[in-house]
C-alpha cells in the first residue's frame, strides 16, 4: 500500500481527542490549545489552562484570548490565528516574548497549524507554546542562554552591560553577540529593549501610573527616549496604546 494512502486512511478513522489531550498533558512545559474558526477555545491541556489563570479546561471552552491575556498581546495572537486560518499555512517555531501568569516576560517557541474538516475546510487551528526558560535538553540552544534571559528579565529596569551578560555564559562580548543573534535572530541590545517595552506595555494597560514614571521604572532615561522606542516597536505612542488597550 502507498504510504501516503495508508497514513490518510488511518487518520480518517482517528477520533480520540481525549487521548491526544492526555499526551499533551504529560509533555513538560508544553502549552497546547485548539480553537475554532471564531477563535474560541475548544481544547487546552493542563499547562495552558493554568496559563489562562483558571482551574480546569471547562473554564476556557467557548471563550477567547481576550478574556485571559493582555490586550496588546491578544492583537498579535489573533493576527497569527487569522493568518493560519485564512492561508492554510502553519507557523512553526516562532520565538517570541510573552508574559507568563506571574507577569514575568519570558521567551516562548510557538507553533500554530490549521485544522481541517473531513471535506477539507479549515475549521480552526491547534497550537503549542514552549517556555524556553523552563524547557529541557530539547531546547538546549536556548537554555544555554537561560542565565542571560533571567538576568535581563529580572534587571531590565536597571542599566545592563553586554559585557556582564557575556560573562554569565563565559563568552567574550563578540562571541556572545554572535551566539545570541544566531539563536534569537536579534541582538542582545534589541532583546533588552523588547523586554523593557513589553514590561512597559503591561504597566500601561494595568496601572494608572504616569507614562514618565513607567518610562523610568522600565529602564528608560527619559520620557522622549521611551516614547521613541515604544512607537518603533509597538506602532503607536504610549499614550495612544494605553487609550486603546487600557482594561
Amino acid at each position: 500500500m502507498d504510504t501516503k494512502q495508508f497514513k490518510s486512511e488511518f487518520l480518517a478513522q482517528l477520533h480520540s481527542p481525549q487521548q491526544m489531550q492526555l499526551l499533551f498533558n504529560h509533555l513538560p512545559d508544553v502549552y497546547f490549545f485548539a480553537k475554532d474558526r471564531q477563535g474560541r477555545f475548544v481544547m487546552g491541556n493542563d499547562h495552558f489552562v493554568r496559563q489562562c489563570g483558571v482551574k480546569c479546561e471547562a473554564d476556557i471552552i467557548g471563550k477567547t484570548d481576550f478574556e485571559y491575556f493582555p490586550l496588546g498581546r491578544v492583537e498579535s495572537y489573533v493576527s497569527d490565528d487569522n493568518y493560519v486560518m485564512e492561508t492554510g499555512k502553519s507557523i512553526i517555531d516562532r520565538v517570541e516574548l510573552a508574559p507568563d501568569p506571574a507577569n514575568s516576560i519570558n521567551w516562548f517557541i510557538t507553533c500554530k497549524v490549521p485544522l481541517y474538516s473531513s471535506d477539507g475546510e479549515i475549521i480552526g487551528l491547534a497550537g503549542t507554546a514552549r517556555d524556553i526558560t523552563r524547557a529541557g535538553l530539547a531546547l538546549r540552544p536556548y537554555t544555554e542562554m537561560q542565565a542571560v534571559l533571567e538576568h535581563v528579565r529580572d534587571n531590565y529596569m536597571h542599566s545592563i552591560e553586554i559585557k556582564k551578560l557575556a560573562g554569565l555564559v563565559h563568552l567574550s562580548v563578540s562571541q556572545f553577540e554572535r551566539r545570541f543573534r544566531k539563536v534569537f535572530q536579534i541582538s542582545p541590545l534589541k532583546h533588552i529593549m523588547n523586554v523593557r517595552i513589553r514590561a512597559a506595555s503591561l504597566r500601561l494597560t494595568t496601572t494608572n501610573d504616569t507614562i514618565a514614571a513607567i518610562a523610568l521604572d522600565c529602564g528608560f532615561y527619559d520620557h522622549s527616549h521611551f516614547t521613541r522606542n515604544f512607537r518603533k516597536i509597538m506602532g503607536s505612542s504610549p499614550k495612544d496604546y494605553r487609550k486603546q488597550y487600557m482594561a
